[in-house]
């Protein structure tokens, strides 16, 4: 998909791999679908992770207004607020990051990578709604010139960078002539499923795309994601997706935002032997779980493909026991 007059900085290596997951497949359900993994952890900037997208489009609309500086905002163990501060210094832009959390917080994961990237990080326990943008007036009335990149990327801009994603993955479909039942897809602050939802409302991406909610309820999700996608549209001249293809699910939510569930637990140990793969507690692991537990219920029937979308997020391992007595 080519997008003319939008601008685009270079941060990926090429496409990520598409890998056939045959142990995966045969310890979820062995009669069930065949499970694919897009591997979006494998992107170049800091362990890998699906940021790396939003930021070639957010980036270059900095760089195009002169910016020198970029603030972003997340939780303590933000992998986009890390994503974004790595991105930042290649292109020699400060990076200030704004982080729900105790400013006392063990400097681990995440939080240690954006340490090391000399990010000016702020935390507090209880941030007030506008935080961003004050902080932003604190910095130009310093002379600077800034740049505020919304919670995970997620708006018109941030959007661009799954829709151009999502035609990526079409092709490499094609290549192995594969359609798809679904595409599975954690889904939070919502522009990863939008910009996938605008490729396939262009018509290059046929397969459903179900996003698997990590802290938000469904309609208040899909609510958000629709609206994503519908800027992004207006914006750029795109086909915007309709309410109906908006799928989400908030079954594996469990106790909230970035509190591990049993099944994330299982599904992160289950994955880890049996492919070598990493996935989070805060995201990735959340949304395997679902997809395992749906794969064992019967929503895909035997043969079937289904692509999981690994969007990243293994520093925040580090941060988190994970450790499952249950696994052997």
């Amino acid at each position: 998909m080519h997008w003319p007059n939008v601008p685009r900085v270079d941060l990926l290596a090429g496409p990520t791999p598409l890998m056939r997951l045959h142990r995966l497949t045969r310890a979820v359900a062995p009669d069930g679908p065949i499970i694919w993994m897009k591997r979006d952890d494998l992107t170049p900037l800091v362990m890998g992770g699906n940021k790396v997208r939003k930021l070639e489009f957010l980036l270059a609309e900095a760089l195009a207004q002169g910016c020198d500086t970029v603030i972003t905002l997340g939780a303590w163990q933000s992998n986009h607020a890390c994503q974004t501060a790595a991105a930042a210094r290649k292109f020699g832009l400060r990076a200030v990051l704004l982080l729900r959390g105790d400013p006392d917080a063990p400097r681990v994961g995440n939080l240690l990578l954006d340490t090391i990237l000399g990010a000016d990080v702020r935390l507090h326990p209880n941030p007030p709604h506008d935080w961003g943008e004050r902080v932003k007036d604190e910095l130009e009335a310093e002379g600077r010139r800034v740049y505020l990149i919304p919670y995970g990327g997620s708006n018109a801009t941030g959007a661009l960078g799954y829709a151009a994603a999502g035609v990526e993955l079409a092709h490499q479909l094609a290549a192995l002539d594969i359609e798809p039942a679904e595409i599975v897809i954690t889904s939070s602050s919502g522009g990863t499923q939008a910009g996938l939802l605008l490729a396939q409302a262009a018509g290059f991406l046929a397969a459903p795309v179900l996003g698997v909610s990590v802290d938000e309820r469904a309609p208040d999700l899909a609510k958000n994601v629709l609206s994503i996608a519908r800027a992004a549209a207006a914006r750029y001249g795109l086909q915007a997706p309709t309410p109906d293809v908006v799928r989400v699910t908030d079954a594996y939510v469990g106790p909230g935002y970035a509190r591990l569930t049993p099944g994330a637990r299982q599904a992160i140990h289950l994955l880890a032997q049996t492919e070598g793969i990493l996935t989070d507690p805060v995201y990735t692991g959340k949304a395997l779980a679902g997809l395992i537990d749906m794969a064992r219920h019967g929503r895909w029937k035997s043969g079937e493909h289904v692509v999981f979308w690994h969007t990243g997020g293994l520093p925040a391992l580090f941060a988190y026991d994970v450790t499952d007595t249950t696994m052997g």
